[in-house]
């Protein structure tokens, strides 16, 4: 069954208060749904902004440190140049202080030699030692140990061989360890060839860097911080002392592919990084070529260490940020929350405006439907009256004839057909006024229907298929069994009308609970009901005439053909007995009236329903009575 809506009573045009409350609530939903898009943002901006930010703040925690790092590189190399100048510098003074000298001549002089080379190294902290090593490979004299052992042999040494078999002046060597007057001491050396007038070679002399004196250099660079590491290299990856510094030399380590890279092709300075941006074990990476040596110095920093930084930044900014969101958000649900609540405050005054605008229009309406019946209950007590008097002379008429004319007679029955015509317009009319006597019984209305059914259906036409649907168990009603059978009759034959090329009418009973703001049954008093709906398949209503159809006299029929009274008469005895009509019908998907009855507690039998039956038991002719139920058919269909 299709959902039907009320129609509207008053006898107007659809009111356009519904349009107007859906406008409003289509406003204050826009409302609430602005606000809502307002709490959202007030999350998700701000999220969005710590986000961005967070990472525009890491990236310029990772520049920062990146040129921070080349600043320090900088200084390192220009420390160990130094270093390393200082170095070549005292290799220097030894060479001259031993130029002219044999190597025996050496030898003699060691003790004095010793004792003038310590002297000159005395003031140099950077300098761990110093010695001389003649063209075989053995020492001459050190500056540390007196005697020198001349038995060892140092000619397997890489300055050595690298300064002998080679035009070079000076030569830096990886880091070693040798125990020096008792201390075991890393260091790693430069070497400076001696070379005869003629050119040849006489040996090298070597100058310890002390490995201890770089770390203490770089410890105070880099504050002492763990995070951080440094390194001296040599162009082959070779490491000549590095920070945090270590009693033992470290072994050459292996340095990052990267840096390998960067120093294979001899790159003079950079900034690398290796490990994933988003890992804390990579590491950021300085590097940076001496000028006039074949060294690199290098100072790292763990991202670790540059993400706490960014964190502790960032900790900042959420001490200011954070507050200032949540602060926004609770605005936001406030303004929401009152927002709901003054939305629901205007809901219930508007509903309760329409309410009152609703019962207003039902008394207006009550008012009219009083004033009219009224009118036309004294029209019909006067027209009766005088319809009484012209029947009873054209009996007389009749009688006093006495003529065999067939003409004459047919004229006779003519005018009492007319006068029994207007008779039932006369009780009609009565029945709107609500003038006319009632008998209400409790009713069983699916026994009304079946004895209906064998004459009052099928006079419908073999065109119209009747199909019933009547519910086991229904429940009993209170009202005049006769109005009953007028009632379902007249909107059978209204829908027969509504149907002129045939089509379907299906009668249908049931038992319904109406709850409060029930959605489906508008309009209704909450209760139990007995709803009898007829249905059909016909041409349907369009709304303007769907809202008017109980209205009385409202007909679409041609002049002559309709009173208007039909529907008007079945609402007025559906409400007479404290039910409700409701139509749903759309142009061309047919109507569907429903009658709601209130449910009747008490108890029925079926003798007194067959009794009722037997007293009304007068279906009229739908042939001979066509033109008088013309009235009560359906305003579409007219």
């Amino acid at each position: 069954m299709r959902s039907m809506a009320a129609p509207n009573n008053s006898g107007n045009a659809r009111s356009p208060e519904p349009e107007k409350a859906a406008a409003r609530n289509g406003a204050a939903f826009g409302a609430i749904r602005t606000l809502r898009a307002l709490l959202v943002g007030t999350i998700v901006v701000p999220l969005l902004l710590a986000a961005i930010g967070g990472y525009l703040s890491y990236q310029a925690s990772y520049q920062n440190a990146a040129a921070a790092l080349a600043e320090a590189v900088a200084v390192a190399e220009e420390n160990t140049t130094k270093i390393l100048d200082t170095h070549m510098l005292v290799a220097a003074r030894i060479e001259d202080l031993l130029s002219g000298l044999t190597d025996a001549q050496l030898r003699a002089q060691e003790k004095t030699l010793h004792d003038r080379i310590a002297q000159q190294i005395e003031g140099l902290p950077q300098v761990a030692a110093s010695w001389v090593i003649d063209a075989d490979g053995h020492e001459l004299v050190s500056a540390r140990v007196f005697p020198v052992d001349r038995e060892l042999d140092h000619s397997i040494r890489e300055d050595f061989r690298a300064l002998r078999n080679a035009r070079l002046h000076s030569y830096v060597s990886a880091v070693r360890a040798r125990s020096l007057g008792g201390d075991f001491r890393s260091y790693f050396t430069v070497s400076l060839r001696r070379q005869a007038p003629d050119g040849s070679f006489r040996g090298i002399i070597v100058v310890a860097v002390s490995g201890a004196y770089v770390a203490s250099f770089y410890d105070a660079l880099l504050g002492g911080s763990a995070q951080y590491a440094a390194s001296v290299l040599l162009e082959d990856g070779t490491s000549l002392a590095h920070y945090p510094g270590d009693e033992e030399p470290p072994a050459s380590p292996q340095q990052d592919e990267l840096l390998a890279a960067a120093i294979a092709t001899k790159a003079t300075a950079g900034v690398i990084a290796n490990g994933s941006p988003f890992s804390r074990e990579g590491r950021l990476v300085a590097y940076e070529r001496l000028a006039n040596y074949p060294v690199y110095v290098t100072i790292e920093r763990t991202r670790a260490s540059i993400e706490e930084e960014w964190l502790k930044a960032m900790a900042g900014y959420a001490a200011i940020g954070v507050p200032a969101a949540i602060g926004l958000i609770l605005l936001s649900l406030l303004a929401l929350r009152r927002t709901r609540r003054e939305q629901s405050a205007l809901a219930a005054a508007r509903d309760a405006i329409t309410e009152r605008a609703a019962i207003e229009a039902q008394l207006h309406q009550a008012q009219k439907m009083e004033a009219v019946g009224l009118l036309t209950a004294g029209i019909a007590h006067d027209f009766n009256n005088l319809l009484m008097i012209v029947s009873g002379n054209i009996t007389l008429l009749e009688g006093d004839l006495k003529t065999n004319d067939a003409r004459r007679q047919r004229f006779i029955a003519s005018a009492l057909k007319g006068c029994e015509r207007a008779s039932d317009l006369t009780k009609r009319l009565l029945g709107f006024a609500r003038r006319e006597p009632v008998d209400p019984q409790p009713v069983d209305i699916n026994e009304v229907i079946r004895r209906m059914s064998d004459l009052a259906w099928h006079s419908l036409g073999d065109r119209i298929a009747v199909t019933s649907r009547l519910s086991d168990d229904l429940w009993p009603v209170y009202v005049d069994p006769n109005q009953l059978e007028t009632a379902l009759l007249n909107l059978a034959l209204n829908a027969r009308d509504a149907m002129a090329g045939g089509g379907r009418l299906t009668i249908e009973t049931v038992n319904c609970h109406v709850g409060e703001a029930d959605e489906n049954n508008p309009g209704i008093v909450p209760g139990d009901y007995v709803v009898t709906s007829i249905d059909d398949t016909g041409s349907g209503m369009p709304p303007e005439v769907r809202d008017k159809a109980f209205d009385p006299f409202f007909t679409t029929k041609e002049a002559g053909k309709g009173t208007g009274l039909g529907l008007s008469q079945v609402n007025g005895f559906v409400t007479r007995f404290g039910g409700r009509c409701i139509i749903d019908s759309k142009p061309g998907r047919g109507t569907a009236v429903k009658l709601y009855l209130p449910r009747y507690f008490g108890a029925i039998e079926r003798g007194e329903i067959h009794a009722a039956a037997s007293e009304h038991d007068k279906t009229p002719d739908p042939v001979g009575d066509s033109a008088d139920r013309a009235a009560g058919r359906r305003a579409a269909t007219s």
